[in-house]
């Protein structure tokens, strides 16, 4: 997240970065239950928040990338206030 915001990677891999964290992001948050996999899709959430609180200050720069944050439901709802941030970048 602080390599975006401080604009140390920029053209492909930018558009790379900005890929793994949309990604991220769509996992379930869900707490980890036995399976190893809900596990490591926790922790890959818990990344891309980590990340998009980051650089949020430059989400305006990209509108599109933007509404596909706001539209994930699982982060609708448990996470409402960061997605009225969005929205209003």
């Amino acid at each position: 997240g602080k390599l975006i915001q401080h604009q140390l990677v920029s053209s492909i891999t930018l558009g790379i970065a900005l890929r793994y964290v949309l990604e991220a992001l769509r996992k379930p948050p869900g707490p980890p239950s036995t399976g190893i996999q809900s596990n490591n899709s926790g922790k890959m959430f818990r990344f891309g928040i980590f990340a998009l609180q980051e650089f949020k200050g430059r989400l305006h720069e990209w509108p599109q990338y933007c509404s596909h944050i706001v539209n994930i439901q699982h982060l609708k709802e448990g996470y409402a206030a960061l997605v009225r941030e969005v929205e209003g970048a």
